[in-house]
């Protein structure tokens, strides 16, 4: 492999010194080899496999100014930086719709670097993050705040969701300063809203169809909800959480939703009755997505590995597991999802209701259904389109998700034979956790490349904060 990168290469080790990178107070890191006339180098991957549409394809691809210029069997011109990629295989940057990247008053959580770093460890190029950070981003004076801690702070880009309200004026305006969606957040609301009153919910799905905004919905009723404090275990905190929550949420909505005829997104399901419920309704507006989690793991693992694996919604029975691995291999929910969402392990390792819910997801997605590809369980195909293309579709990123001229300079290149095991000591992100620690691994993340920038290779961090764009809606940044 021959690459000229023209700055200091950051090891694990070092990854965390983004503090005085962004200070600048480390050399090297804008040589003139890193950049072109355009600010910009021009790469070149050359033959490589590369995923088409359907299939993949021998040969190579020109990156220049940020995008692909040119896929060719083969390629005479030179470039900045080259990469010899006879054993790898080329797709689109993924894209990450459900991330939590902390920052600000969560910083000690994660933050936009150590997230947008763990994000491409994981092949990751683009993610949307969700609003209930602190501040919460539920205006679009708060998005605005959020855009502007982000910038200079990213490696991959890195586009925002908003909190759902019922005002079509401040709805309009977080619109206009770049939201991907609202965020409706059924079993606790991250802006003050009666979600038990139809009325409310319909003002909220009319307020999202005139903007037009897409509506993102955590779909757990919770009126049906456990109320007891007394609750010991987590498999006990898991059993009294319910999939009717869930069901009766999702049917709600899609009652109301064809009242008002909104563009709806329903996040993490769990249940394999609940995308039936969704996928039935012939409808343009409606989409779903899953997590590698609830595909992958069950309640039982919830009785083995207790705080490690508590996340809402929970895990299901096994069977429940099997039904929505084999909808997914089907196609029918629309994208997949991290539900990236970082805590300390002193926070997770409380008794059960207490303990904060989630897990970080970023570096184990695609390593996990890679291995599901090279088992024969899960297409290439449908894999690309559930991380990749789908997602740019649904968050109208048109010059995302694809590989082909024009199109942005967002890539991942795979080691699809390459060995190993899911260590979380060894993630970027801040937390150190995983249910999936010790799962082995057929499949990895060699190479990614961000606006054309490589970014991150082979365990190490090559790009910088700053490399990332902020992504809004309707536009690239």
């Amino acid at each position: 492999m021959n690459a000229k990168h023209g700055q200091t290469t950051l090891s694990r080790k070092t990854a965390y010194s983004y503090a005085q990178i962004a200070l600048g107070t480390l050399n090297n890191l804008k040589s003139p080899e890193r950049e072109s006339s355009t600010g910009l180098p021009s790469l070149i991957i050359r033959d490589a496999h590369i995923w088409t549409k359907n299939a993949t394809t021998r040969g190579s691809i020109l990156v220049e100014r940020g995008r692909i210029q040119k896929i060719a069997r083969r390629i005479i011109e030179r470039a900045d930086e080259e990469i010899l990629a006879r054993r790898l295989l080329v797709l689109p940057g993924l894209i990450d719709g459900h991330v939590h990247l902390r920052d600000m008053k969560l910083s000690y959580k994660e933050d936009f670097t150590t997230g947008t770093t763990a994000a491409a460890a994981g092949g990751f190029t683009s993610v949307i993050d969700m609003p209930n950070s602190l501040p919460p981003t539920d205006s679009a004076e708060r998005l605005v705040e959020r855009t502007k801690r982000a910038s200079g702070k990213i490696l991959v880009n890195v586009g925002f969701h908003a909190a759902a309200l019922d005002d079509y004026d401040k709805v309009r305006a977080m619109k206009a300063a770049g939201a991907f969606s609202m965020k409706l957040y059924l079993p606790s609301p991250i802006a003050p809203l009666d979600v038990n009153d139809d009325k409310v919910v319909v003002r909220v799905l009319s307020a999202a169809k005139r903007t037009p905004l897409l509506l993102t919905v955590h779909a757990e009723d919770r009126t049906k909800l456990p109320r007891t404090r007394e609750i010991e275990t987590f498999a006990e905190l898991v059993r009294l959480r319910r999939g009717n929550a869930e069901t009766s949420a999702v049917r709600r909505i899609l009652r109301l939703q064809r009242r008002i005829g909104c563009r709806v997104h329903f996040c993490h399901v769990s249940l394999r009755s609940t995308l039936s419920a969704i996928s039935s309704r012939p409808s343009s507006c409606l989409s779903s997505e899953v997590t590698p989690h609830h595909t992958l793991l069950s309640e039982d693992h919830v009785r083995r590995l207790g705080w490690k694996a508590w996340m809402v919604p929970p895990l299901r029975s096994p069977k429940d597991t099997r039904q929505l691995f084999r909808a997914m291999k089907m196609g029918i929910p629309t994208i997949m999802a991290t539900d990236h969402a970082p805590h300390t392990i002193k926070e997770k390792a409380r008794p059960p209701r207490k303990s904060s819910p989630g897990i970080p997801g970023l570096e184990t997605a695609l390593p996990l259904m890679l291995t599901m590809v090279n088992k024969g369980r899960l297409s290439l195909g449908r894999l690309v389109s559930l991380l990749s293309t789908n997602p740019a579709k649904l968050f109208d990123l048109r010059s995302k998700g694809i590989l082909e001229n024009g199109a942005d300079g967002d890539l991942v290149l795979v080691d699809l034979k390459k060995r190993g095991r899911i260590d979380p000591e060894k993630f970027f992100s801040k937390a150190h956790y995983s249910p999936f620690e010790g799962w082995k691994t057929e499949g990895a993340v060699h190479t990614t490349v961000v606006n054309g920038l490589i970014v991150y290779r082979e365990g190490e961090i090559l790009g910088k904060p700053g490399d990332g764009k902020v992504l809004k809606s309707g536009g690239h940044g």
